[in-house]
């Protein structure tokens, strides 16, 4: 029988995430290593929750061809976490 002619079994659920294949464990993690462009700053969500917003600078590169990547940032942390992102310096 050819497979165009066969019934689809692996049907995607109504609860999948559209933008992704990947399992949320697996998603969004990663390290980046550079300077602060600026403060942070607490930003207040709906739902009466906060985030902190940052953005972060790093260079890579030789000395005459170095470049600059750019990561925004939105950290939802609580606690202790966010008292530290709050208080890192720009730099």
């Amino acid at each position: 029988m050819s497979f165009l002619l066969r019934p689809s079994f692996a049907r995607t659920p109504a609860f999948a995430r559209a933008f992704s294949s990947t399992r949320a464990s697996q998603l969004a993690r990663m390290t980046v290593v550079g300077r602060l462009a600026a403060a942070p700053e607490e930003v207040e969500i709906p739902n009466n929750k906060t985030l902190v917003r940052y953005a972060l600078g790093s260079s890579f590169g030789k000395a005459d061809n170095k470049k600059t990547s750019w990561f925004r940032i939105a950290s939802f942390v609580d606690g202790p976490q966010k008292e530290f992102l709050l208080s890192v310096p720009k730099g």
